[in-house]
């Protein structure tokens, strides 16, 4: 077997191994970010979160590579996919060779390459990359259901194999169902079996013009990224991204943190809050303590503020009550209304009397009538002794009453001190400025001077209290605004200070992994550029011989291709000479030589010998190419089909006519699509008979009306005849050894189909036609049709004896 370039198809892994095993200044955790970020997202990941450490596989070694088993296409076959409804197939050869299959636009070929491509990669360029229309509409409008792809293969060594896709009639895009099938063996989910994963990636067998063209119309990144997927330096690109991505993440706590602490110092330095000049003290530290910061901003550390605390203390500030004070002053009131300052006197007259009373009446009780020993003059007899009794027990009531008013005034008395006791001291909180504190104190002063005369203690406390409690209202009420301002202003300082503090922890915790990953990054952004170098080489040459065919007529020739850039500054620069003078090559190239150069780069990974596709596909691949350059085309693709099966889908016809002129062994498929995206697929007719075959698809389908049909066909007329004579003015100069470019120039001069026929009979596109179309009655007809009927729409029917007088004049000119 062929042996494959190392230094192309080496893994990439190996490669690097042995550079991180070479580098002695390397630190075992930046060597594990390195493996882990090409290993992929998961391992990466995995590894920063500390579950697990990238798996290192065992390196090939200096190994040669074998050319792996090759695979063939069988057949294409689609049904509700696309442009194509009921099921029809295109079949290949599955052997080294060119398959040329041209259809029109809207016939249908592309479907088979776009079925082709999702099948074997998963995905489709043109919906991956432009706009969702084509995502929206890749079910078949007419036949959607059945919707499926076969691809048939043929692989060296094993049964006839079949890859298949099959969506259910509600399913999604991706919603769809592949299989891979070997021989009559059990199907196998996906396309795992074919061992095909990285292949397709490196060896991508399937190239569109849309991709071609978006290889140099997007930024200047996508040809580099192109490039270096081919290259399969995408795995060490990928890596890079994928540790610029983490590292962006994870930078992210220490941006944040430092940011926050940045807003943080500036609301610090504004407030006045004696808790901010702590916060601003805990902040600057070069490593803060974290616990502290929460501590004062959560409120748990309660010392942190004494004005706060001095404020809260005033807004729980205790005073008399206007009710108490109301109920103390008229107990006093009370109270002295039945005392007087006599009362002491009167007591003791009355006790004495009351005991000389009681002395009496018990010595009248022990001897009777007897005269009274005091005055000698009265008798101590029963009548006055009842008369003392009554007497002793009204003074007796009268003094306990007098008692029980003496009790309630002391009592009143002792409620006043307190009540005076009751009123709090305020202390001045340092820093706040509260008017009503100074009124308090002056109103609790003077409340506290009492009168020595207990009468007046009553009016002093209804003259005085009232001004401590209304003072002391108004200092709470102070208090507590000053308290709740203070609060207001510290909360919002209080949050940022404890979101900063979380940040920074955060920070502090991802802090060695940056620094571990910035190293990982490093490392390989300096290792890229010798991988680059050493795989792009080969290729290099590879695409240089083969745009020194592409190149027909080109004043531009290329040189080395280098793959420069990093992140954002992507590109590649390509040196290269413009009639001797060097120049960067792409800067100077027209849309069909940069077209020709995304072919020329293509090419050579698509066919390296360690691919396991033996067919490459192109679609539309000669848009932009003129007929020089597809000449040089040709060439190419007869030098790959020596060993690779070529199938190249077209809708311009100078294709297959450069392939016909120049005599070489291709195959010629044509496509067409007839009403209902029912697709036929033949060997190739002539392309003036297609458009006439269209013209008859046309009068068939009974759902288009006549005056849609008058206005369509005579386009079709138009093309049908033009056709036809351009292809026997080509064959006629190619015939007489004129240029392709020349034949080129002199047909794309002439712009009316009558003088396009002229060309085509005589040679002179001025010579009057009129003898060449009267010899067949059909011929005026059916030009006036085709030239009249362009802009207006035909004046009759198009009926079958007009459709076959088109292919009578059809057959006349091809007959020329």
């Amino acid at each position: 077997m062929t042996v494959a370039d190392n230094a192309v198809d080496r893994p990439l892994v190996d490669v690097v191994i042995d550079a991180i095993d070479a580098d002695a200044e390397l630190s075992d955790e930046v060597k594990y970010f390195v493996l882990a970020a090409l290993e992929g997202p998961t391992a990466l990941q995995e590894l920063l979160d500390g579950i697990s450490t990238p798996h290192v596989p065992e390196p090939s070694g200096s190994q040669l590579l074998e050319e792996p088993v090759g695979a063939f296409l069988t057949s294409i076959t689609v049904a509700g996919f696309r442009g194509i409804g009921p099921k029809a197939a295109l079949e290949l050869h599955p052997a080294p060779g060119i398959t040329i299959v041209s259809g029109r636009n809207g016939s249908g070929k592309s479907s088979f390459a776009e079925a082709l491509e999702f099948a074997i990669t998963g995905s489709s360029y043109r919906w991956e990359n432009k706009a969702k229309l084509w995502a929206d509409t890749w079910r078949n409008l007419h036949r959607g259901d059945p919707c499926e792809v076969r691809v048939g293969l043929t692989i060296e060594g094993s049964e006839p194999t079949v890859v298949g896709v099959d969506w259910t009639s509600d399913a999604a895009l991706k919603g769809c169902s592949t299989w891979t099938q070997v021989g009559k063996q059990k199907r196998s989910t996906g396309t795992d079996a074919l061992g095909w994963k990285s292949a397709v990636e490196l060896h991508r067998p399937i190239l569109s013009y849309d991709e071609i063209g978006g290889l140099f119309d997007a930024t200047p990144s996508t040809l580099h990224d192109a490039l270096a997927k081919l290259l399969g330096l995408d795995e060490i690109t990928d890596a890079e991204k994928r540790l610029a991505a983490v590292l962006k993440e994870i930078k992210g706590p220490r941006q944040r943190a430092a940011e926050s602490l940045r807003q943080l110092k500036t609301s610090l330095s504004d407030a006045s809050d004696d808790r901010a000049k702590t916060a601003a003290a805990l902040v600057r530290k070069r490593v803060a303590d974290l616990d502290a910061v929460l501590a004062l901003a959560t409120g748990a550390d309660a010392s942190a503020s004494p004005a706060l605390i001095g404020l809260k203390r005033l807004a729980a500030l205790s005073a008399p009550t206007q009710q108490r004070v109301d109920e103390v002053v008229a107990e006093l009131r009370e109270a002295a209304a039945d005392t007087s300052e006599s009362a002491d006197e009167a007591l003791s007259v009355v006790e004495q009397s009351n005991d000389l009373l009681d002395a009496a009446l018990r010595l009248h009780s022990e001897t009777g009538t007897i005269e009274c020993p005091v005055c000698a003059t009265g008798t101590l007899d029963d009548a006055w002794a009842e008369h003392s009794r009554a007497q002793l027990a009204e003074q007796s009531q009268k003094l306990a009453a007098y008692k029980n008013s003496r009790r309630r005034r002391d009592h009143a008395q002792r409620a006043a001190v307190e009540l005076g006791n009751g009123i709090a001291d305020a202390t001045a909180v340092e820093g706040v400025d509260l008017p009503s504190l100074s009124e308090y104190r002056k109103s609790v002063a003077l409340a506290r001077e009492q009168p020595s005369i207990s009468s007046g203690v009553a009016d002093h406390l209804a003259t005085t209290i009232p001004a401590v409690i209304e003072s002391a209202e108004a200092l709470r009420t102070e208090a507590k605004e000053a308290a709740a301002q203070r609060e207001d202003t510290w909360a919002p300082i209080a949050g940022r200070l404890a979101a900063w503090a979380t940040l920074e922890s955060a920070a502090r915790q991802a802090d060695e992994a940056v620094k571990n990953v910035d190293a990982a990054k490093k490392w390989i952004a300096s290792h890229a550029k010798q991988l680059r170098d050493q795989r792009l080489a080969p290729i290099a040459e590879q695409a240089r011989d083969i745009w020194a065919e592409l190149r027909q007529e080109s004043n531009v020739d290329i040189g080395a291709i280098n793959l420069v850039g990093h992140n954002t500054s992507r590109r590649v620069v390509m040196t290269g000479t413009v009639d001797g003078v060097d120049s960067e090559a792409l800067s100077v190239m027209s849309q069909g030589e940069l077209h020709a150069l995304a072919l020329a780069l293509f090419i050579p990974r698509a066919t390296t010998p360690n691919s396991p596709f033996r067919f490459i596909v192109l679609d539309d691949p000669i848009q932009a190419m003129d007929p020089a350059k597809i000449d040089g085309f040709i060439k190419v693709l007869s030098t790959l089909a020596k060993t690779r099966q070529v199938i190249v889908f077209s809708h311009d016809d100078r294709l297959a006519t450069a392939i016909r002129q120049l005599a070489v062994d291709a195959r010629l498929v044509e496509v067409m699509r007839e009403p209902g995206s029912n697709i036929s697929v033949s060997e190739t007719q002539n392309q003036a008979t297609r458009y006439f075959n269209d013209v008859r698809a046309l009068v068939l389908d009974e759902n288009v009306p006549e005056d849609v049909k008058r206005r369509v066909a005579p386009g079709l007329f138009r093309l049908a005849l033009e056709s036809a004579a351009q292809q026997v003015f080509y064959a006629k100069q190619h015939r007489a050894g004129e240029s392709r470019l020349k034949t080129e120039e002199r047909w794309s001069a002439v712009h009316k189909t009558r003088n396009k026929i002229a060309l085509a009979v005589h040679q002179d596109s001025e010579r009057d036609l009129s003898q060449w179309l009267g010899f067949r009655t059909e011929r005026f007809p059916t030009l006036h049709i085709a030239n009249a009927g362009t802009h207006k729409g035909a004046d009759q029917p198009i009926t079958w004896e007009v459709v076959n007088d088109l292919k009578k004049m059809v057959d006349g000119i091809l007959a020329e």
